[in-house]
């Protein structure tokens, strides 16, 4: 008699706690049900399952904000842990468009350009993007930040002048990313053939960031921007100075062979004989 009203307890207990999940489960909204799979399966590493819940999650949220967080991290996925860049920039856009965030917009409007710029290699189109963006930016940092990329993008659709005057324009301010920018400068002026202003732009960025200078290596890049103008020597004697800074020691040999040979070969005197 014990055991049976036992078993009928726990029956009812079973009941009632059914009873109560399925009423919670069906009084959580869908857009939220969504939200909560798609982490799980995020945790699990099932990117692309978790981006379909992200992308239900949005399509069925009734308020902005949930909307907008589902939208962001689908199009964080899409683009970082997928490659799925034309998805990215769909997503992206989506939230330019209709978000009410504006900090959301001006992310998702920055994203565009990064994608289409490091991603697509679609220069002009990223170009297009940051240009939009530079009128809405107000934070100066960030504004910086961005007139880089359009000089970076300037400089890849092969328009080298209005990529200086971004660059000359941003380096009177004097900011943060000044480094980047005058490294970018060096490498416009080499493709300009101003070899002499690409030396000195690499020696004032020596003299402002060393740690960044070694890093990127580009005491090989001065002695290249030297090569170019065809001066060996001068190339020769940079490299000697700075061969305890440069890492690749089997590169840094093969560089000295290389101009020492070149300086042996020169000709004394160009144009014809007489």
């Amino acid at each position: 008699m014990m055991k049976t009203k036992l078993v009928k307890k726990s029956i009812k207990t079973l009941f009632l706690l059914s009873a109560a999940f399925f009423f919670l489960n069906a009084c959580t909204p869908q857009s939220d049900r969504f939200y909560t799979e798609a982490y799980s399966e995020i945790e699990k590493g099932h990117f692309r399952v978790a981006l379909d819940l992200l992308e239900r999650s949005a399509q069925t949220a009734k308020q902005d904000k949930k909307r907008t967080k589902a939208m962001v991290e689908a199009a964080r996925i899409a683009r970082f842990e997928i490659q799925d860049y034309n998805r990215a920039l769909r997503l992206n856009r989506e939230i330019v468009m209709k978000s009410e965030d504006p900090k959301q917009r001006l992310n998702a409007q920055l994203a565009l350009g990064e994608i289409y710029l490091e991603n697509t290699q679609n220069y002009a189109q990223a170009l297009k993007e940051f240009l939009i963006l530079e009128q809405l930016e107000q934070n100066l940092a960030l504004k910086e930040r961005l007139k880089f990329k359009i000089a970076q993008a300037q400089f890849l659709i092969g328009n080298p002048k209005s990529s200086l005057e971004y660059i000359d324009s941003a380096l009177k301010l004097s900011g943060p990313e000044k480094k980047n920018f005058l490294k970018l400068r060096a490498q416009v002026l080499i493709s300009e053939k101003k070899f002499d202003e690409a030396i000195a732009a690499y020696a004032d960025l020596l003299t402002l960031d060393e740690p960044f200078f070694n890093k990127e290596n580009l005491y090989i890049a001065t002695s290249i921007a030297y090569e170019e103008k065809e001066d060996y020597a001068a190339a020769l004697a940079y490299l000697q100075t700075y061969k305890d800074r440069i890492q690749d020691k089997a590169y840094l040999e093969l560089r000295i062979k290389r101009l020492s040979e070149r300086l042996t070969n020169k000709p004394l005197f160009k144009g014809r004989r007489k």
